[in-house]
């Protein structure tokens, strides 16, 4: 997989969290995730989604290259699964966090795609 094949599915999972209105909720639960991975990252609530692909994909890059444990925390706090960090087999930095920017917006989304509809359907 591309850095850039993984940066049209985050935009694309970006416009699908709009279309049902819940970027707001996608934010508090992505910073819900990175305070209890322990990781000093305060997210703005009113940050553009490109903003956020932006400076997750800093913070990862620079999470693997000083701080490993860190975004092995984050990963882990995420739920982002194993097998799909794995198969990836990226070795350019670069690739690697943007590929794990994509995997942890849609574990995030997903999260907050079936609260949403478990709230909607009682």
């Amino acid at each position: 997989m591309s850095k850039n094949r993984d940066l049209i599915l985050v935009q694309n999972l970006l416009v699908e969290v709009d279309s049902f209105d819940l970027y707001t909720k996608l934010l508090t639960q992505l910073q819900k995730d990175m305070d209890r991975a322990g990781i000093g990252f305060s997210i703005r609530s009113k940050l553009k989604s490109n903003e956020l692909v932006h400076e997750l994909t800093e913070l990862l890059k620079n999470k693997l290259q000083s701080a490993f444990n860190e975004y092995l925390n984050l990963l882990y706090a995420v739920d982002v699964s194993e097998k799909e960090i794995m198969n990836s087999n990226l070795e350019n930095i670069d690739d690697i966090a943007v590929h794990a920017t994509y995997l942890i917006l849609k574990r995030e989304w997903k999260k907050v795609w079936y609260r949403y509809h478990d709230s909607n359907a009682k």
